[in-house]
């Protein structure tokens, strides 16, 4: 017989082993995590990264390699400052130190406990971004695009007593983070409508640290039907075991060290260009308020694509734009401006015909010197920084300088910084932001059903009140 103890305990057994059946399965289905082998995935592989997928073919790893496959709506978690998220098959959100996680996880992914599993994005972009909730900005630091590698450093570096990577700083969500409607969208009264069709919980927001929660809400709200995910592909430890341990994988091995000197090549040089840059203040006399002499470099960083700017959004790999377009255009009822959305891109200045964009308004920069305590207007700040840069443009393009012959040269003399504000300037240093449509087409694309005659572009925006266009030369 059966006692009312024994009942519960069986009870509790199934509903924990049924909870975590529900963590992940085998079946693909383009949600969840899925357990899956390198012949499922290959074909995706190699579509978005055909020389890593056909290493891996001449390697032919068998089913004791398992990968997982983990699917992000939009604007999903995917790592805070504490640990890497899982996504669960009916939906939500388990951290992968989650003790009551299924035993098959520890094992092969349980590695990455302490930052994150060896990662790669099949479908669609993620966003490592700093959040500084206390201020209310976030600063989008990597955007990984299809057939990106993460916590490659981590994974590859040998075990030492130094540990310089600190956690518990960069955050990583599905689709963009740091991303935001260019017109105001702050009414309470038109808000309102969007809290009625489509459930909208969020205030109406003061500032566009808060536009990103509202466009999730939206995008994943049930009137909305949206099947937007991007997809992730995490490789359990026996590939980490392989990598350092088989001498036939080390051609594998080398292929990821190369990417990974490859994407912080900037980052190692940093210090040399710290010094040019101090070297020409010096030269030149030149003592600006250091925080825009910070903004300046950050530009040149930017040109690099060492770190994201703005864009204006044209497609849906990084959000499902034009769902949010019709949010607010036939919900919210913006309708004297386009619905711009702005969000996060690395530039590549040998590639890009159109620009990136960097705003006073909505600093991103990757260092903090303070604004000087010298109140003084956007307008006036955008012509110091014009001349700031005129003079890093000047020397850094000699042939004699310090930086002759590098990337940041290149820059120097290919790339243009064009500066925006709505108000005239009578020194002529900063053109008018009615001009930024006519030269980025961008700007004013509205998919066809949310077109709104006489509606126009936001040349009144706060971001584009102070604005920096980079954009190569022709």
């Amino acid at each position: 017989m059966i006692t009312l103890l024994g009942l519960i305990i069986i009870v509790i057994k199934w509903v924990n082993n049924n909870e975590r059946m529900h963590m992940f399965t085998e079946q693909d289905q383009g949600k969840g995590l899925v357990k899956v082998q390198w012949s499922d995935v290959r074909e995706r592989v190699a579509k978005v990264e055909p020389a890593f997928a056909s290493i891996v073919d001449e390697l032919g790893p068998d089913k004791s390699l398992p990968i997982y496959l983990g699917y992000y709506p939009y604007g999903m978690l995917i790592g805070d400052t504490i640990s890497q998220f899982i996504p669960k098959l009916e939906g939500g959100i388990y951290r992968l130190s989650d003790p009551n996680i299924p035993k098959d996880l520890i094992k092969h992914l349980g590695y990455g406990i302490d930052s994150a599993p060896l990662g790669m994005v099949l479908e669609k972009e993620m966003e490592y971004f700093l959040d500084l909730k206390d201020t209310g900005v976030t600063i989008p630091w990597l955007i990984y695009r299809p057939g990106s590698f993460f916590a490659v450093s981590r994974v590859l570096n040998k075990k030492q007593n130094r540990i310089y990577a600190p956690n518990g700083v960069l955050s990583a969500a599905s689709g963009a983070r740091s991303i935001f409607m260019l017109p105001h969208i702050g009414c309470a009264t038109n808000h309102s409508n969007l809290q009625r069709d489509y459930n909208v919980q969020s205030h109406s927001p003061k500032s566009m640290y808060e536009h990103w929660s509202i466009f999730k809400e939206i995008i994943n709200s049930e009137v909305t039907e949206c099947n937007w995910r991007s997809c992730v592909m995490y490789f359990s430890e026996k590939w980490i075991d392989k990598l350092h341990n088989d001498k036939s994988w080390l051609r594998l091995k080398m292929y990821l060290h190369e990417l990974a000197w490859h994407k912080f090549e900037y980052d190692r040089n940093r210090i040399y260009y710290d010094i040019v840059f101090s070297v020409i203040q010096q030269k030149k006399n030149l003592k600006p308020n250091p925080y825009l002499a910070d903004t300046a470099r950050h530009l040149f960083t930017t040109a690099l694509g060492a770190a994201p700017g703005y864009i204006p959004a044209s497609n849906d790999e990084a959000c499902p734009w034009e769902i949010i377009q019709t949010a607010f255009t036939q919900s919210y009822g913006l309708k004297k401006y386009h619905p711009t959305i702005m969000q996060p891109a690395h530039f590549k200045f040998e590639e890009d015909k159109l620009p990136i964009y960097y705003s006073l308004q909505h600093p991103s920069t990757q260092a903090f010197s303070p604004k000087s305590r010298k109140a003084s207007s956007t307008l006036f700040e955008m012509r110091e920084l014009s001349h700031i840069m005129r003079v890093f443009i000047k020397e850094l393009s000699n042939d004699n300088a310090m930086c002759s012959s590098t990337i940041m040269s290149k820059i120097a003399q290919q790339v243009e910084f064009k500066f925006f504000h709505n108000e005239v300037d009578r020194h002529q240093s900063v053109t008018s932001s009615m001009n930024m449509p006519i030269l980025d087409k961008r700007f004013k694309l509205v998919s066809s059903k949310n077109k709104v005659a006489g509606s126009k572009f936001s040349a009144d925006a706060k971001f584009v009140r102070g604005c920096i266009s980079i954009v190569t030369k022709r």
